[in-house]
């Protein structure tokens, strides 16, 4: 039977090789690597990170591919059509032993102290490829002391609000520097000097401080960038883990509760493509740090003498039931009304609700506490817009993406993430217009900062460029928009915006060519 055209094409853009006796076919440009994680066969690595560029720094991930005259690097080697690999060799543990025994030669032996014991690439790996006897290089181990103290063995310099470096364990992978750029366009750790004395540190008299610093921690493989709130607190081995979902912003972040009996300790990513790739904000990671806050109320307070003094809880609720109850016999149930958050848990939801319906006998009970938020006609056109589906990932198949009105780093960092992406990977064209200069400005092809209260001027000069410039739909009346819109042409709406109509024509146009288009609003216009 002849090959179909759809099959045809598809062998072309495929190819398939031999990976220990079991063929496996992967995407042309796939690496070695990318299809031994595609037929789960396992591959140490140390450098290597699924949403980053490889590099091939460390080594290890070392494999043997026939009618090659040395071992190969797997993520960084291309897999082609007939290739014949071994990942499991005597040849392949060679070189990774010898590797592993290179990484150690300055490596401190402090595992038993170290915070990512348990949980360490390095620790592992060893055990499976390291020596069983003494080294064959006797020398003193090269140590890098703090500044603070010349004559220390320790390197525990704090670089950023939460996080620690401790040099000498670092395996210079690079991982925390390419994450911060590549993913997050953020500069404010690095690779300082060079040799036996190269450093990762912050920049010269800054911080890492950005919004993803955290991310830098829990991707490095040893225990060179540690977690201020996780040292020394606890082991990996005496926490339970629980999935769970951010409840700091609306992007919904998937993350995991790292906890025992009694508290939390840590919360780290829990990757879905869908949503985060696996990178989640600061606030997503440290938020938890409220709930065993000292500066939360542990026991009730009661207004007495014109100041709030503590009281039992016993007293509180008497107290409570006592006002409800005089409110309600004197003025009816239909004059109470309750109020909750709409982040706490459905059980709660549920008995609040309950609460007030069945105990109460009153249904004035919402979560909302702004008219921003009441609802609107059902039928009108914010209401069809705002409540279209959204998918973030989605974003890296737009052209032209139009930021209006929105900080998006500080609204929602998974999709600002997710739109730095489609520009620096995928090549989309990004327009911002703001009131202010935004983090997303950096990778915009115009960033507008426009009059502040004029984003409905602007939006309104889109409207009309596009129409001016005969770029509207065949089938849309566009004859009489100009008498209802004001300003009613692209100039008069450019002078309230304070930029020149060349950008709002420029900006318009690629969105109307844009094969799919994106239009991100953000609370600077719904405020």
């Amino acid at each position: 039977m002849n090959p179909t055209a759809t099959e045809t094409q598809k062998a072309q853009m495929t190819v398939t090789l031999n990976i220990d006796g079991q063929n496996v076919t992967v995407t042309k440009g796939a690496t070695v690597l990318d299809a031994c994680k595609q037929a789960n066969i396992p591959v140490p690595t140390f450098c290597w990170h699924p949403k980053l560029k490889s590099v091939g720094a460390c080594r290890i991930c070392y494999v043997e591919i026939e009618k090659f005259p040395k071992l190969m690097v797997s993520c960084a080697t291309e897999a082609m059509e007939g290739m014949i690999v071994q990942t499991n060799s005597e040849k392949c543990r060679e070189g990774r032993k010898a590797v592993v025994e290179l990484t150690l030669l300055d490596h401190p032996l402090d595992c038993p102290t170290c915070d990512k014991g348990g949980e360490c690439d390095l620790q592992d790996i060893s055990f499976d490829y390291g020596l069983s006897d003494q080294s064959q290089y006797a020398f003193n181990k090269f140590r890098f002391n703090t500044d603070t103290d010349k004559n220390s063995t320790f390197d525990d310099l704090t670089i950023g609000p939460e996080m620690v470096r401790n040099q000498n364990r670092c395996i210079l992978c690079y991982k925390c520097t390419r994450a911060n750029e590549e993913a997050f366009g953020e500069h404010d750790i690095g690779v300082y000097y060079r040799g036996n004395v190269a450093e990762i540190n912050a920049a010269p008299g800054g911080q890492v401080e950005s919004l993803y610093s955290g991310n830098l921690v829990e991707i490095c493989p040893v225990g060179a960038l540690t977690s201020s709130d996780w040292r020394y607190q606890i082991r990996v081995w005496n926490t339970r883990t629980v999935p769970s979902i951010d409840p700091f912003h609306a992007d919904g972040a998937n993350i995991t509760l790292w906890k025992d009996a009694k508290k939390v300790y840590r919360a780290t990513s829990r990757r879905n493509d869908d949503v985060d790739e696996g990178w989640i904000s600061d606030i997503s990671r440290y938020g938890y740090q409220i709930a065993t806050s000292e500066k939360r109320l542990r026991t009730p307070l009661i207004k007495r003498d014109g100041s709030m003094v503590e009281a039992s809880w016993d007293e509180a609720l008497e107290l409570i039931a006592k006002r409800i109850g005089g409110i309600k016999n004197k003025y009816g149930a239909p004059t109470l009304a309750g109020v909750i958050s709409p982040s706490l848990d459905l059980a709660t939801l549920h008995a609040f609700g309950k609460f007030f319906r069945g105990a109460l006998g009153t249904n004035n009970i919402d979560y909302r506490s702004s008219y921003a938020h009441l609802p609107d006609d059902p039928h009108s056109t914010f209401t069809y817009m705002s409540s279209r589906p959204f998918n973030i990932a989605n974003l890296l198949k737009s052209n032209a993406i139009l930021v209006v009105g929105s900080n998006l780093i500080r609204e929602h960092p998974n999709v600002h993430l997710r739109v730095r992406k489609a520009v620096t990977e995928c090549g989309a064209r990004l327009y911002t217009a703001n009131p202010y200069e935004t983090k997303s400005g950096d990778c915009s092809a115009d960033e507008m900062v426009v009059r502040p209260g004029s984003e409905e001027a602007f939006l309104n000069g889109l409207a009309l460029s596009l129409i001016s410039q005969g770029l509207a739909k065949e089938n849309v009346d566009v004859s009489k928009i100009d008498t209802l819109l004001i300003p009613n042409s692209v100039e008069a709406c450019a002078e309230v915006c304070g930029i020149s109509s060349n950008r709002l024509n420029t900006c318009a146009a690629a969105l109307a060519r844009s094969t799919a288009p994106s239009i991100l609003a953000g609370e600077i216009i719904s405020n």
